[in-house]
C-alpha cells in the first residue's frame, strides 16, 4: 500500500487504522513513538524559509546507504561528523526551486537536528571554495528556519560564488594566454567557444549570488542586467536577438565582460567574511567520498 504524503492527515489516519487492525487480528502490540517524523519537521521548517521549498525523506536501512548522503554533502561541521560517527536511519532533504538542497538529520544523542548543504551539480569538484559549515537547530520550526536563513544560506551562497568566480577567472586567463582579442579566427575555435559557453552557464548563478550577498550600486546593477541580456541572447542566427545584445559576445567576454564580472564577484566576496567552522566533536572521522545521494522514497510539496 502506498500512502501519498500530499494528504498528511489521510496518511496518518490510514496508519492508525492499520495499527488497530494488526492489533486486533494478529495480536500485535504497536507502541507509537513520541519522536516526530522528520518529514513533518522538514515541512514545518520549509514553511518558514523564504522562497519555495519541497521536502523528501531518504531512508537508510543499511549503514552503507547513509554514506551516499555523506558523499553528496558539501557542508562541514556537525552534520558531517554525525554521518561519519553515528548510525543515521533517515534524513530529510529540503530543495529550493533553484536547485539548492539542504540535508536534515537528527542528532542520535540530543533533541536537536543538524542541517547542511549538498554540493550542487553546477559546482563540480574539486574546488578551492570554502565549504559552507552546517548548523545545529532546535526542533522548533521558526527557530530552526531562522538559523538556516541566517547561518547556513549566506555561507552557502558565498561558497557558490567563490567556486564560480574562480572557474570564470581560470577560463578567462587561459583564453587570453591562448588567443588575442581581435585575432580570433572565424569560426572561433571549439575550445574557446566551450569556455564562453561555460561563462554563459555560470554567469546567471554568479549574478544571483552577487545580488543576494549585497546591494549593487546603480552602475553595477546596470552591468549585471547587461550581462544577463548578453548571455541569454539566442545564438541561433535565425532567432530574434534582443536589441541590447552584444554583436560580438565572445570578444566582449574576452575584453570587458569577463573581467568585470569576476571583479564584482571578488568585491561581493570581500564584503561577506568567510564563515567560521563550527566546533567538532571529539573522535570524529571523515568518510571517503561515496556515490551521489540515494533516490528519494517519499516526496512532499508545500501547498
Amino acid at each position: 500500500m502506498v500512502l501519498p504524503l500530499s494528504d498528511l492527515a489521510h496518511a496518518r489516519q490510514a496508519l492508525i487504522t492499520l495499527g488497530a487492525v494488526a492489533e486486533r487480528t494478529l495480536g500485535l502490540q504497536l507502541t507509537p513513538s513520541s519522536e516526530r517524523y522528520i518529514g513533518d519537521i522538514a515541512l514545518d521548517v520549509a514553511e518558514h524559509l523564504p522562497e519555495q521549498w519541497t521536502a523528501r525523506v531518504e531512508n537508510y536501512s543499511l549503514r552503507v546507504w547513509q554514506e551516499d548522503l555523506a558523499g553528496g554533502l558539501w557542508s562541514t561541521g556537525p552534520i558531517a561528523q554525525t554521518l561519519a560517527a553515528d548510525r543515521v536511519r533517515q534524513a530529510a532533504i529540503l530543495k529550493r526551486d533553484d536547485g539548492t538542497e539542504l540535508a536534515v538529520v537528527k542528532d542520535p544523542h540530543l533533541d536537536t537536528y543538524h542541517v547542511g548543504a549538498l554540493r550542487p551539480g553546477h559546482v563540480p569538484g574539486p574546488t578551492n571554495a570554502t565549504a559552507p559549515p552546517g548548523v545545529t537547530v532546535q526542533p522548533t520550526a521558526s527557530a530552526a528556519a531562522h538559523v538556516i536563513r541566517t547561518g547556513l544560506l549566506p555561507p552557502y551562497t558565498r561558497s557558490v560564488l567563490q567556486a564560480h568566480a574562480a572557474d570564470l577567472s581560470d577560463d578567462l586567463t587561459w583564453a587570453r594566454e591562448t588567443y588575442e582579442a581581435g585575432t580570433i579566427p572565424d569560426p572561433a575555435p571549439a575550445d574557446l567557444v566551450d569556455a564562453y559557453v561555460r561563462f554563459t552557464a555560470s554567469a546567471p548563478l554568479v549574478i544571483a549570488a552577487i545580488r543576494t550577498l549585497g546591494a549593487p550600486t546603480g552602475y553595477e546593477a546596470d552591468f549585471l542586467h547587461r550581462v544577463e541580456v548578453i548571455v541569454t541572447a539566442p545564438t541561433d542566427a535565425t532567432g530574434p536577438k534582443p536589441v541590447t545584445a552584444h554583436p560580438n559576445p565572445l570578444g566582449w567576454w574576452l575584453v570587458e565582460g569577463g573581467d568585470e564580472l569576476v571583479d564584482l564577484s571578488l568585491r561581493a566576496l570581500a564584503s561577506v567574511p568567510p564563515p567560521l567552522e563550527r566546533g567538532h566533536r571529539a573522535g570524529s572521522r571523515t568518510l571517503a567520498p561515496a556515490p551521489a545521494p540515494a533516490l528519494a522514497e517519499l516526496t512532499v510539496r508545500r501547498r
